[in-house]
């Protein structure tokens, strides 16, 4: 510091803590839409395509699971054609269980809930089964 001359360091100061706020709420609006983006799953991944393709009325993979129940069956039971939405999900252990809504298709008309429970196979998210509902996921999981 020289004598005799103000030390300006409001301004520094001022200018660094905006700087800092501004990329803050940047690296939070990223995260949250990266957090929200179904598209960097490889679970949700795989529940899109798999919807996309029972619900536009295409054949669905067959899982290597040890169920009797068709999951494409039960979810085309309400109608052959279907939208989706994914609500939430957890996984764990080669596990999951993926909540979703069913929106028919062509029209109007009220939402299904469905849940879906997966298995990985040699890196293959693969739908084992279909229930209607939605499962309860702590968030916090």
């Amino acid at each position: 510091m020289y004598a005799g001359r103000p030390v300006r360091t409001g301004r520094v100061v001022l200018v660094a803590g905006v700087l800092l706020a501004l990329s803050a709420v940047g690296f939070g609006v990223t995260a949250l839409v990266r957090a929200g983006d179904p598209g960097r799953s490889p679970l949700h991944r795989a529940v899109e395509a798999y919807l996309h393709t029972v619900g536009t009325g295409g054949t669905a993979p067959t899982a290597a699971c040890a169920s009797a129940a068709d999951p494409a069956a039960e979810l085309r039971r309400r109608g052959a054609r279907f939208g989706h939405r994914i609500v939430s999900s957890t996984e764990g252990g080669g596990q999951a269980t993926v909540n979703v809504d069913l929106t028919p298709e062509p029209g109007p008309g009220a939402a299904v809930a469905y849940s879906l429970d997966l298995v990985r196979t040699g890196g293959v998210w693969q739908v084992c089964s279909a229930s209607p509902g939605h499962v309860e996921i702590d968030p916090f999981d």
